[in-house]
């Protein structure tokens, strides 16, 4: 923080998302978003603790989607 400060630096950031969550799922919905690229697995519901494990290893994935 005191680096932040001593070089009057401005720092930005979001905790959550609001109305862009809703036009984000809008645009996929519509196909005018093609999310596919991003995706690393689509894996089933049934193996969503394999799909947690692998999201969560940033070495081996960016995006992971589970089927219902």
């Amino acid at each position: 923080m005191n680096l932040i400060v001593a070089k009057e630096l401005q720092l930005r950031g979001t905790f959550r998302f609001d109305a862009e969550f809703a036009l984000a799922v809008e645009l996929m919905g519509q196909g005018l978003v093609d999310v596919t690229p991003l995706l690393t697995a689509t894996m089933p519901f049934e193996q969503a603790v394999e799909a947690f494990e692998l999201a969560s290893d940033r070495s081996r994935a960016m995006k992971v989607q589970l089927v219902f």
